[in-house]
C-alpha cells in the first residue's frame, strides 16, 4: 500500500549525535518532496495540493541554518508570499515545526507566554494571504488556540493548533497553560493523531488518542 508522506523539517534534523549543528543530510537525501521551493534548498520547504486544499510546508530552522545557509528566512518569506498569492485552492493550510507562541515554564521567571520569533515573522503573512489553518509542533503537547489575527485572539484569521505527541518524549507538567489555549490533551499526555477533512464548505480537524478516543474536534466554514 502506498501512503502519501509530506515531511516537515524539525530541529533534530540539524543536530549530530554530539548536539552540534550541521546540515540535515539524512533528511535532505532520503526524501523527494516537490521541487517548487528554492532548488538550492530542495526538500527544506515546498507546497502541494491535495483535493481542494493547498498545503505549504515551511522550514523553521532559521537560527540553526543561518550559519550553514544564510538567508533562509528572507528567501522563504518571499517564496511563501508568491506561493500563497497564486494558488486557486479554496483552503490553505500551513505546516511548520517550531511553534508561533512561547509558553511559560513552571518555576522559570525567564520564560513568559507570548509570541515566538517564528510567529512574528510568519503570522502576518498567514493573515495577509488568508491561510485557514496553521499546524505546528516542537513542544510535545497538544493545544488548540482558536483563530488569531494581527497577534490577537479575535475570532477571525487562521486557526492555530499545536499538534501533540508522537514518540516517547514527554514533558509532563512543564508548560504553563497559555492564555490563548482553548483545548489541551488529557494530562499526562500520550500519543495522539489528527485527521483533517475538507468538504465543500467546511474544513474539519479531529484529534484522537491511540485508543480511538476523540479528544478534540474543530471546524472552519466558508
Amino acid at each position: 500500500t502506498a501512503i502519501p508522506f509530506a515531511g516537515v523539517q524539525g530541529n533534530h534534523e540539524t543536530y549530530n549525535l554530539n548536539w552540534k549543528v550541521r546540515m540535515p543530510e539524512a533528511y535532505l537525501h532520503l526524501f523527494s518532496f516537490p521541487g517548487n521551493g528554492n532548488q538550492a534548498r530542495k526538500n527544506e520547504y515546498y507546497s502541494f495540493d491535495y483535493g481542494d486544499v493547498h498545503f505549504v510546508v515551511l522550514n523553521t530552522q532559521i537560527d540553526e541554518m543561518e550559519s550553514l545557509q544564510p538567508g533562509l528566512l528572507a528567501e522563504q518569506k518571499a517564496w511563501l508570499q508568491k506561493d500563497l498569492s497564486t494558488t486557486q485552492k479554496k483552503w490553505k493550510v500551513a505546516l511548520m515545526h517550531k511553534d508561533v507562541l512561547t509558553y511559560a515554564i513552571k518555576n522559570r521567571e525567564d520564560r513568559k507566554a507570548g509570541i515566538s520569533d517564528i510567529g512574528r515573522e510568519f503570522m502576518p503573512l498567514f493573515d495577509q494571504y488568508g491561510v485557514d489553518a496553521v499546524l505546528t509542533a516542537h513542544l510535545h503537547t497538544y493545544r488548540r488556540r482558536g483563530q488569531l489575527y494581527n497577534f490577537e485572539k479575535t475570532g477571525q484569521g487562521p486557526l492555530y493548533i499545536l499538534t501533540g505527541v508522537a514518540g516517547d518524549v514527554r514533558y509532563p507538567g512543564l508548560w504553563v497553560d497559555h492564555p490563548w489555549d482553548e483545548k489541551k490533551a488529557p494530562q499526562p499526555e500520550t500519543d495522539n493523531y489528527l485527521i483533517l477533512e475538507a468538504e465543500k464548505d467546511k474544513l474539519e480537524i479531529s484529534v484522537f488518542l491511540p485508543s480511538g478516543e476523540e479528544i478534540d474536534r474543530v471546524s472552519l466554514n466558508k
